[in-house]
């Protein structure tokens, strides 16, 4: 790449990786289109933007495009072929949604019933809270917790109770939502899995989750001190996403063999178009244009995580197919899947960001084929238990940057939690085995 490019300034960096991202998301959505291609621009945009990141993720980042790369070369010594595409575009779908849906931000927002109105307090400003940041997390991510977080603050500070309510709330989203990152990676890694089939399963444990939250941080247990402070949350924009399922519930009915991933990526972006050009007419490309130049910037992140992780899982290919027939189980039913739930959960105690362990455990257990439901549903799981498991999550390391907790407090907080969401989501495995016609 010319290096004139990375002498431009921060503001011009944004703006190109942004046009490049736009290009990403278009080359991964339109049948025909090598994949390569998409994932050129990708990791084009990233190091463009790699003065964004910090320390932590630039360390992470390249132990695994390290060991990635150790493990294609100990491949390719062996004869493995060389597979750019896999290499470079990997988890290309996971990435082209995680920009897709960044343009919802633009139009869903968790705004206030009453602005004007002091905060509601109590049981049922608890629960409001609860169910605002899970539904509105599940659409535009991690920016809902910084603005309902924002709002609840008391002279800077959160508070455990609102904090675990706004972390946990939003967390518990990964277990279903279309919109997250964790889908992505569970659909990739477990080809073959059906979205709503999947979708469904999850609901039960995040209502699980939050009821487990509600319960800990009960607002009229008069041992934990004053009333909950909860957000005057206003359900009104939920309609949005409500009609982008509609939309890509339709179109994959009348265009099946288009993946998910590709129909919510190409429907994010044109129906956040769509919805501000019929609200502010001309007023509309301001927004998109802001977005395009600046808002895509701040997914670098886990743009440069997934696109590691993506080298990773080539590598980790590249060696298992030197390793003859041994594999970790002979098959994958209910008891497989809560063991794999178990030691992924705990390397997320040690920091491990699931996606790693999704990837390498996607790429391990795909000799045997387990049934692809049963394997997505588990991914689903291990990111919504490990995400609050994890003191050097994302979502932590926000809310340590912004309110001042500390991730490992978290860690000492959510252990109880954690314990109770593994207890119920092997019993949920046990249960959905059978009905997805595998035996314990």
């Amino acid at each position: 790449m010319n290096r004139n490019l990375f002498s431009l300034s921060p503001a011009r960096r944004d703006a190109l990786a942004g046009f490049l991202l736009i290009s990403m998301i278009a080359a991964s959505v339109i049948p025909g289109v090598s994949l390569l291609t998409a994932g050129i621009l990708g990791w084009t945009a990233a190091l463009l933007l790699s003065y964004r990141l910090g320390r932590r993720q630039r360390v992470q980042s390249a132990w695994l495009i390290g060991l990635g790369a150790a493990g294609i070369a100990w491949g390719a010594l062996h004869g493995a072929p060389l597979d750019a595409t896999r290499i470079l575009a990997g988890n290309q779908g996971l990435i082209g949604l995680l920009a897709a849906v960044s343009f919802l931000r633009l139009v869903t927002r968790p705004e206030a019933a009453n602005r004007d109105a002091p905060p509601p307090r109590g049981r049922q400003a608890l629960w409001r809270t609860l169910i605002g940041v899970h539904l509105f997390g599940a659409v535009i991510n991690l920016s809902t917790v910084v603005i309902l977080g924002d709002r609840m603050t008391t002279h800077g500070r959160l508070g455990k109770r609102r904090a675990l309510a706004l972390s946990r709330g939003f967390a518990a989203a990964a277990f279903w939502s279309p919109f997250f990152s964790a889908m992505a990676a569970a659909l990739t890694y477990a080809p073959g899995a059906q979205l709503w089939t999947v979708v469904l399963a999850g609901l039960p444990l995040a209502a699980v989750s939050l009821w487990l939250t509600a319960r800990e941080i009960d607002p009229e247990n008069p041992a934990l001190g004053a009333s909950f402070i909860g957000y005057p949350m206003h359900f009104g924009a939920l309609w949005i996403p409500g009609l982008l399922v509609a939309i890509v519930l339709t179109v994959h009915t009348l265009v099946p063999h288009w993946s998910i991933l590709a129909i919510i990526a190409a429907s994010a972006p044109l129906l956040t178009a769509g919805i501000l050009i019929a609200q502010q007419k001309r007023g509309a490309w301001q927004p998109l244009r802001d977005h395009v130049r600046h808002g895509l910037a701040s997914t670098v992140n886990e743009l440069a995580l997934f696109l590691a992780a993506g080298v990773l899982a080539a590598g980790l290919i590249g060696l298992t197919g030197q390793m003859g027939n041994w594999l970790p189980f002979e098959r994958f039913g209910p008891s497989q899947a809560s063991l794999l739930l178990l030691a992924m959960v705990g390397a997320a105690t040690l920091g491990v960001h699931p996606v790693i362990t999704i990837a390498a455990c996607g790429v391990w257990l795909a000799p045997i084929h387990p049934e692809p439901n049963l394997l997505a549903i588990t991914l689903l799981m291990v990111w919504g238990i490990g995400v609050p498991a994890n003191p050097l999550s994302g979502l932590h390391l926000m809310m340590q940057g912004r309110y001042g907790i500390d991730g490992y407090a978290f860690l000492h907080w959510n252990k109880t939690y954690v314990l109770k969401c593994l207890g119920a989501a092997v019993v949920l495995l046990h249960l959905y085995g059978p009905l997805l016609g595998v035996s314990a």
